[in-house]
C-alpha cells in the first residue's frame, strides 16, 4: 500500500495547466487566471456537457440496436413491446413492480418448492425515489425512472471528478471522469436501473471519507446500502484504512477514533440490514439469499449461499476441477494486479478498491452482470497512463464507445446485464 498521508491532500496541478480548456481540447489547457471557484464551475459545466453528449450517444446506440433487432428471434429483452418496453427490460421490471405494488409478503416458489426470481433481490431506494418523481414528470414510471437514473449519473460524474482531484492532477481527473461517462457499461447510467444512484452515493461516501467527514460518510453509506448491494465495501475500506494508519502509528485524537468506529459500524449495520428486513417481512430467515441465488440456478444449481464460494462453484460447473483452478488463478491475478496498480490511488481509494473486489469475490457469481458490477471501480479511470497523451485519450474513448456498442447488443438485447 502507499505510504504517507497523501490520500487526504490535494496534489498540485501539473505544470502544463489545470486540464482541458474550452472546446475540450485533448491537450492541456494554457494557464488560467480565473478564481478557483470559477475554474471549478467551468470544469463542472464541461463535464456536464460531455455527460449529456455521452448519454445522447448511448441513446442512439440503444435505439439503433432496438431498430435492428426488434424482430430478431435471438433478441431476448423482456420489458414489453416498443422501444419503451425495450428500455424497461430485465431488472427494470422488478423496480417498476416495487414502485407500483411494493414487495411480496411471501416468497414465490416453483413447483419444486424453490424460491424463484422476485423483487426482494432489489433494494428500495431507487424505486422509492422514482415513485416520488414520476408524478412530477407526467405520472409515467418509465419517464420518472429515466429522469432519476440520468440525473443521478450526472451527479455521479461530478462527484467522481471531485474524488479524483483529491489524489490526481486536474488533467487525469478530468479525463478520468470523461472515460466514466463513455465507458463500455455507461449506458446503464440512463436506463431504469439503480446503478447511477448507487454510484452517486458511493462516490459521495468515498469523498467524505477522504475528507474525513464521518457524519456525511455515514449518511451516504447508509443510503447506498439501500440503493444496491456493495456498500459494505465502504466499511471494509474504512476499517482497512484505520488499521493501516494504526500500524503506522499515525497519531489521532481518541475522539477521531470514536467517530471513525461509529461511522463504520453504522454503515456496516446498514449493509446487513436488508437480509434482516426480508426475513422479518417474509418470515424466512434466508429469504434474501434464497432470492439472490435463484438467479444462479441456471449456472450452478441451488445449493445455497456460502461466502467466497461462488467463483469456485461457477468454475466447477463450467469446467470441473480445471474450472476451479482457473477461478483460483483469476482471483490470484486480480489480487496481484490490484496491489500493484492501486498503489497510485492513495490509501483510502486503494483500500476501497481492494475491499470492493473482495466483496465481489465473496458474494457475486462471475457471469455477465459482473461487467456492470465493476462500475464502482471507476476511480481507476484516473490512472494517468490513460490520459498522458492525446493518442491515449483518443484510443481510450474510441475503444470505450466500440465496447459500449458491443455491450448494448450482448448485455441489454441478448442477455440481462
Amino acid at each position: 500500500m502507499s505510504t504517507g498521508t497523501e490520500a487526504h491532500r490535494t496534489p498540485p496541478a501539473p505544470r502544463h495547466g489545470p486540464g482541458p480548456g474550452p472546446g475540450l481540447s485533448l491537450d492541456a489547457a494554457p494557464e488560467t487566471r480565473s478564481s478557483p471557484t470559477a475554474s471549478a464551475l467551468a470544469t463542472a459545466l464541461r463535464l456536464l456537457a460531455v455527460y449529456a453528449l455521452a448519454r445522447l450517444l448511448s441513446t442512439v446506440l440503444l435505439a439503433v440496436t432496438y431498430g435492428l433487432t426488434a424482430t430478431s428471434s435471438w433478441a431476448q429483452h423482456d420489458g414489453g413491446p416498443g422501444f419503451a418496453g425495450y428500455l424497461s427490460s430485465w431488472d427494470a421490471r422488478f423496480y417498476a413492480e416495487i414502485s407500483e405494488r411494493g414487495y411480496p409478503t411471501e416468497l414465490p416458489r416453483n413447483d419444486d418448492g424453490q424460491v424463484v426470481k422476485n423483487a426482494w433481490a432489489f433494494m428500495p431506494l431507487f424505486p422509492a425515489v422514482v415513485k416520488l418523481v414520476a408524478p412530477v414528470v407526467g405520472g409515467s414510471w418509465l419517464v420518472g425512472a429515466l429522469v432519476v437514473a440520468t440525473l443521478a449519473g450526472a451527479g455521479a460524474t461530478l462527484v467522481l471528478h471531485r474524488l479524483m482531484l483529491r489524489r490526481f492532477g486536474a488533467r487525469a481527473s478530468f479525463w478520468g471522469a470523461v472515460f466514466f461517462t463513455v465507458s463500455p457499461m455507461s449506458f446503464v447510467l440512463q436506463v431504469p436501473y439503480a446503478e447511477s444512484l448507487f454510484l452517486l452515493l458511493m462516490f459521495a461516501a468515498l469523498l467524505a471519507m477522504t475528507a474525513r467527514r464521518w457524519l456525511w460518510f455515514a449518511v451516504f453509506g447508509v443510503l447506498a446500502s439501500f440503493a444496491h448491494p456493495g456498500a459494505l465495501a465502504l466499511s471494509a475500506a474504512l476499517g482497512l484504512t484505520w488499521l493501516v494508519r494504526l500500524v503506522r502509528r499515525e497519531r489521532e485524537p481518541v475522539a477521531e477514533h470514536v467517530r471513525i468506529w461509529a461511522a463504520g459500524l453504522v454503515v456496516t449495520a446498514a449493509g446487513f440490514a436488508w437480509p434482516a428486513v426480508v426475513a422479518l417481512v417474509t418470515g424466512e430467515r434466508d429469504g434474501y439469499f434464497a432470492t439472490e441465488s435463484s438467479w444462479w440456478r441456471d449456472y450452478i444449481g441451488s445449493d445455497g449461499f456460502v461466502p467466497f464460494t461462488p467463483w469456485f462453484r461457477f468454475g466447477a460447473a463450467m469446467g470441473g476441477w480445471l474450472g476451479v483452478v482457473a477461478a483460483a488463478a483469476l482471483i490470484a491475478v486480480l489480487a496481484v494486479g490490484l496491489v500493484r496498480r492501486s498503489g497510485r490511488l492513495g490509501l483510502e481509494l486503494q483500500t476501497y478498491t481492494i475491499g470492493y473486489v473482495a466483496y465481489l469475490v465473496a458474494v457475486f457469481l462471475p457471469q455477465q452482470s459482473s461487467f456492470r458490477m465493476l462500475l464502482p471501480l471507476s476511480p481507476l479511470f484516473a490512472d494517468a497512463q490513460l490520459s498522458a497523451t492525446r493518442r491515449r485519450v483518443v484510443v481510450t474513448i474510441v475503444a470505450s464507445v466500440v465496447l459500449q456498442a458491443v455491450a448494448v447488443v450482448l448485455l441489454w438485447t441478448l442477455w440481462a446485464p
